[in-house]
């Protein structure tokens, strides 16, 4: 990965675990789903925060190229 990937791998990371950190502690949906997507969202950004320091490609980036 190029310094530019990296950091837009870590910006988005953080902004993807902050997302489900907020979803985790003030979700107004039903438990079932606000854990579910809390925790989703907080393993994929987390999985982006550490590839951006490690440089490995994180998992959201392995999707592909979307439109």
């Amino acid at each position: 990965m190029g310094s530019g990937e990296r950091i837009f791998a870590g910006v988005f990371g953080a902004l993807l675990l902050g997302v489900g950190v907020y979803v985790l502690l003030f979700g107004v949906v039903p438990a079932l789903w606000k854990y579910l997507t809390g925790a989703v969202l907080v393993a994929l950004g987390a999985n982006a925060v550490l590839g951006a320091f490690t440089g490995k490609r994180p998992w959201i980036s392995r999707i592909g190229p979307l439109p």
